[in-house]
């Protein structure tokens, strides 16, 4: 039964880049650089791809932070513990940026944004150390990919473009987690 729960990282990753991808299809004159992602949950562009864009955030957060609370309780290693428990915290700001669009009051949005593509890559970074010791390529991945992760969402490779480095460091990290599923599922972790 363990294993069968490894597969959520890789369905919650999978889900989230398809419906997000398909509500800026649906979002007519949306603009990769002129508009961010949230512009969609926000509803600027219909309430169809509004719908399509909020529930995706919301559903495939609570699929990614059951798999990895799950992960959580598994572990005994401190550093992946720690780590786990940031990508919860990441996994729960993403579901909460589908319900604090950026409309919302105190800058909620804003605040769940930055939890999402901060914490994430952090936490990365963080397992890292711990996958040094345990298993070296898989511990390499993981801090080249939280540090390409963080580069990306600080538009230091891609311009000013809005929506690009957002779905930039959410293709990584979906790689990424899809790739720690896979590798959960193949070692029965």
């Amino acid at each position: 039964m363990k294993k069968i729960f490894n597969v959520l990282g890789l369905v919650g990753s999978l889900y989230a880049l398809i419906f997000v991808s398909l509500s800026t299809l649906f979002s007519h004159n949306f603009s990769w650089v002129n508009n961010y992602l949230s512009d969609i949950g926000a509803g600027l562009f219909g309430t169809f791809p509004q719908f399509l864009f909020n529930s995706t955030l919301i559903i495939g957060g609570i699929i990614l932070a059951i798999f990895f609370i799950l992960k959580e309780i598994e572990t005994k290693d401190i550093i992946s513990k720690i780590s786990l428990i940031i990508m919860i915290i990441g996994s729960i700001s993403f579901s909460l940026i589908g319900v604090f669009t950026e409309h919302s009051p105190y800058n909620l949005h804003l605040i769940f944004s930055y939890g999402f593509f901060l914490l994430f890559p952090l936490a990365m970074v963080i397992m890292s150390i711990h996958y040094f010791k345990a298993k070296l390529y898989f511990g390499l991945t993981t801090l080249l990919m939280g540090i390409l992760a963080l580069g990306i969402i600080l538009d230091l490779p891609l311009g000013n473009g809005k929506a690009i480095p957002e779905m930039g460091e959410a293709i990584v990290l979906s790689i990424w987690i899809i790739i720690f599923s896979i590798f959960k599922y193949k070692f029965n972790e």
